[in-house]
C-alpha cells in the first residue's frame, strides 16, 4: 500500500515515520503508543478518510499542510488545502438544507408522515391555528409555531414513542402562509409574496412581481427592513454576478423612487487580487458570500487562495480552479469581510515558494 505524499505541499519522504532500518519491535513487547498512532493514521488515510490525515505524522492538524514564514516579517502562513474531505471543517456559514431554516407560523399547512401510521397523514394537512398549534390524532394539541421542521419532527417522535417503538416521522410544509414580504414601486405587478423554505433574493422577488418596468441598470432599488432603508446594488449583480440580499419576514422592497441614503459606515467586502498591488472590492450585499459566487474565472491549472488574518495568524485556504467553481466546494466555502482572494496561474508546491507568490496579496491584509 502506498500513500501519495505529493498531495501535501512540503511533505517529503523525510517526514515519514517508517524509514528503512527502523528496528522491528519484539513480538513479546507491545508496540510504542506513538508507533501505533502513526500506523493507524496511514491506514486511515488509505481507507478513505481525510487524505491529509497523513499529516498527523508531521504533527499537523487535519487539513493543514505546514506553516511557512512571510519574508521580512515574524508572521507565518498556515497553508490549508480545501478538498471534499476537509470542506466540512472550514466551510464556515454554509447554507442550511431546505426545510431546516424555515420557522412555522400561523396559517401554514403542514403534513405529517409516520411509517406504518397512515391515519396520521390527513388529506387536507394540518393548519397551524392562531394559538400556534396543530391537533394531531392520539397526541392532541402540539405547538409548532416559531419552530423548525426538524424541531417539530423530533417532538413528534418523542410524543409518539409513548405508543410505539422507534417511530419514524417526516414533516413537510405544503402551504406557506405565515411569512411575507412586499414589493412596491416600478414593477409590473406590485404584490405581497410568501416566504418559503427556499431563499428569496431581491432579484427573485422583483421577478415574481413581473420584473422592472424600466431599465434595471438605472432603476434604484431600496430594501426597507425594520424601518431602515438601504440601497441594493443591482448593477453589481447584473455586471459581475454579485450576491444580493435575501428577503426576510416583513421586508419591503421599493423599486424606483428616491435613492436610499448611503451609510457612512464601511460596507463589508472582500478583495479579489489578480496581480500586482491592487485588488477589486466585492461588496457582501447578502451578508454571506461564497467563493463560487465571486466574479472569478480562473483558468484551468490555476490555484485560488483565500487569505484570512485571525489575530497574529494568517490562514491561506487553497483550492484548484475547478474546486473553486464547484458548488460542493467553492459554493460551500463562506467568505468573511476582509478576506483577500488571489489567483495564482502556476502555484508552487513548495510552501516557502508558495508564500513568496502570495506575498503581494498578503500585504493587502494589512492595508485594506
Amino acid at each position: 500500500m502506498a500513500v501519495d505524499l505529493t498531495l501535501f505541499p512540503g511533505f517529503t519522504q523525510e517526514h515519514t515515520v517508517m524509514t528503512p532500518g527502523f528496528p522491528k519491535p519484539s513480538p513479546r513487547r507491545p508496540r510504542p503508543v506513538w508507533s501505533m498512532i502513526a500506523v493507524a493514521a496511514v491506514l486511515a488515510g488509505c481507507a478513505g478518510s481525510y487524505p491529509d490525515g497523513a499529516m498527523m505524522l508531521d504533527t499537523q492538524p487535519h487539513g493543514q499542510a505546514s506553516l511557512a514564514p512571510v519574508a521580512g516579517t515574524s508572521r507565518t502562513v498556515d497553508l490549508i488545502e480545501i478538498t471534499a474531505l476537509t470542506i466540512d471543517r472550514y466551510a464556515g456559514s454554509a447554507a442550511q438544507p431546505a426545510g431546516t431554516g424555515y420557522r412555522l407560523g400561523v396559517g401554514d399547512v403542514m403534513q405529517i408522515y409516520v411509517v406504518d401510521e397512515p391515519e396520521l397523514t390527513l388529506e387536507s394537512g394540518y393548519r397551524v391555528g392562531v394559538d400556534g398549534a396543530v391537533l394531531v390524532p392520539y397526541l392532541g394539541r402540539v405547538p409548532v409555531a416559531a419552530r423548525s421542521l426538524d424541531e417539530v419532527r423530533r417532538d413528534l417522535e418523542t410524543r409518539l414513542s409513548q405508543y410505539r417503538q422507534d417511530p419514524q416521522v417526516d414533516v413537510r410544509v405544503t402551504e406557506f402562509n405565515a411569512h411575507h414580504i412586499a414589493v412596491v414601486g416600478e414593477v409590473r405587478q406590485p404584490n405581497r409574496q410568501a416566504l418559503t423554505d427556499r431563499p428569496l433574493t431581491v432579484i427573485d422577488a422583483i421577478n415574481a412581481a413581473g420584473g422592472f418596468v424600466g431599465d434595471p441598470a438605472r432603476t434604484p432599488v431600496t430594501l426597507i427592513r425594520a424601518g431602515v432603508e438601504r440601497g441594493v446594488d443591482v448593477g453589481g449583480f447584473l455586471d459581475h454576478g454579485q450576491a444580493l440580499p435575501e428577503m426576510r419576514e416583513g421586508d419591503v422592497l421599493r423599486v424606483g423612487g428616491r435613492r436610499a441614503a448611503l451609510s457612512d459606515a464601511p460596507r463589508p467586502h472582500v478583495l479579489v487580487h489578480r496581480g500586482g498591488d491592487h485588488a477589486d472590492r466585492v461588496a457582501m450585499e447578502a451578508g454571506t458570500l461564497t467563493l463560487a459566487q465571486l466574479p472569478v474565472m480562473p483558468a484551468p491549472g490555476a490555484g485560488v487562495y483565500v487569505l484570512r488574518a485571525t489575530g497574529s495568524e494568517i490562514q491561506s485556504f487553497g483550492l484548484s480552479a475547478d474546486a473553486a467553481r464547484d458548488p460542493a466546494l467553492g459554493g460551500r466555502f463562506a467568505l468573511r469581510p476582509g478576506d483577500v482572494v488571489t489567483i495564482q496561474p502556476s502555484p508552487a508546491r513548495d510552501p516557502d515558494r508558495l508564500v513568496a507568490q502570495l506575498t503581494p496579496a498578503l500585504r493587502l491584509l494589512d492595508h485594506d
